[in-house]
């Protein structure tokens, strides 16, 4: 070994901290602080820019997802007007046609869970969203 006297019986020395634990750290940090200032510094002018510079009215944006899918908005906002955040709902839908992926069914109770946001969805609940195809 190259900077070592011949005959040293010793170990060479290791640095106390390794390079690549270093990188990691700084890597780690670096991803950390790249998701505060994009929740938020850009997130809100995104949502922002969304709704000064979209033709939808709020109501029309709210619904885009679902009138996509095909979806009636009156149940999901009749029920979504009877919830608290946090609490605790159940979905009672027909598995209905098999579409490419998932029943239709499965999409309604997809679609549900991010339309009723921050309540939460449960198996079983005394409040209950019933939902059936046109």
């Amino acid at each position: 070994m190259a900077g070592r006297l011949e005959g040293d019986p010793r170990a060479p020395e290791r640095p106390p901290v390794r390079l690549s634990v270093v990188a990691a750290a700084v890597f780690v940090a670096a991803l950390a602080a790249s998701a505060i200032i994009g929740a938020v510094e850009v997130l809100p002018r995104v949502q922002d820019g969304i709704a000064h510079d979209s033709k939808l009215t709020t109501a029309q944006r709210r619904h885009a997802a679902g009138d996509r899918l095909g979806l009636k908005p009156a149940p999901f906002d009749t029920f979504r007007a009877r919830l608290h955040p946090r609490q605790h709902y159940a979905v009672d839908v027909p598995p209905g046609g098999r579409g490419q992926f998932a029943t239709r069914g499965d999409v309604v109770r997809a679609y549900s869970a991010f339309y009723f946001l921050p309540a939460i969805e449960v198996g079983r609940a005394p409040l209950v969203f019933r939902y059936r195809f046109r």
